[in-house]
């Protein structure tokens, strides 16, 4: 395992071939993000996508808690207010560059979720490809209860996973669902006891790591891109995508592994 250099506080980044091991390490604040922690995912994220070593991420926390949204207090301190319009100057360079990121990159992304994923917390949750939480996780989004609206994404990302009637309920009357209902709602992958967690996550990225990374990644990019595609658009998509996919190694791997009756190995190329 290869830690990446300078990190900043709060983050650690460890390059374990073929995986990318994310972790939020900020317990004594519940793992609230900071703007050098969103720059360094975001950055982080995109090089990934492009580092033939990665081919799939882990993204798990410290402590009791997997995040408890963007430290507004710990941007704010003790220093004079920011003048009007500070929010809407640094969106577009932080949490809305961040879970695009996520969205987009051509790697699966898998989340490890415990205890309490709020507020960006939570849209790092529905950003993942798959996430895996404990059963009582508690997964909030208190915007309005906060007397502000929801940000980075959520009113986009929870609309499409739990539907409209589900989406108004966590966001207009800031309902708290668990992990389990979660899972049984469609919003994450799988909900499981808490102390299997972390060996469920990390089982699935390794899964993923050995699959045909080129078809999981543009596969990934299908997905990501339908909503706001025609059927016409989409299938001239899917035909583009298999005309790359059909010329990957991974594909004469298969074809060679049925062949000869044995199962693939997969090198992500």
């Amino acid at each position: 395992m290869k830690p990446y250099p300078n990190p900043p506080e709060g983050l650690r980044v460890v390059s374990s071939p073929p995986l990318l091991i994310l972790t939020l390490d900020r317990p004594q604040r519940r793992n609230a993000l900071t703007d050098d922690i969103v720059l360094t995912l975001i950055d982080t994220l995109e090089a990934a996508g492009s580092d033939e070593d990665v081919r799939a991420v882990l993204l798990n926390a410290e402590g009791d808690n997997f995040c408890s949204g963007f430290d507004l207090a710990g941007r704010i301190g003790s220093g004079p207010r920011p003048r009007p319009g500070s929010i809407s100057r640094r969106m577009p360079y932080l949490v809305n560059r961040l879970i695009p990121v996520m969205l987009e990159v051509q790697v699966p992304i898998v989340g490890a979720i415990q205890g309490w994923a709020v507020g960006l917390g939570l849209s790092l949750v529905l950003a993942c490809d798959f996430a895996v939480a404990a059963e009582d996780a508690r997964l909030r989004a208190p915007f309005t209860s906060m007397g502000i609206t929801p940000d980075s994404g959520m009113s986009w990302l929870l609309p499409r996973l739990a539907g409209i009637s589900r989406t108004k309920r966590m966001l207009m009357l800031g309902e708290e669902i668990s992990g389990a209902d979660a899972a049984a709602w469609g919003l994450i992958h799988q909900a499981v006891p808490a102390d299997h967690v972390d060996a469920e996550a990390l089982a699935l990225a390794t899964r993923l790591a050995a699959s045909a990374t080129v078809s999981i990644g543009l596969t990934k990019t299908l997905i990501s891109r339908s909503s706001g595609r025609s059927l016409e658009s989409h299938l001239g998509d899917e035909a583009f995508a298999m005309e790359l996919s059909s010329r990957s190694a991974d594909f004469r791997e298969w074809a060679a592994s049925r062949h000869q009756g044995r199962p693939p190995n997969f090198t992500g190329r």
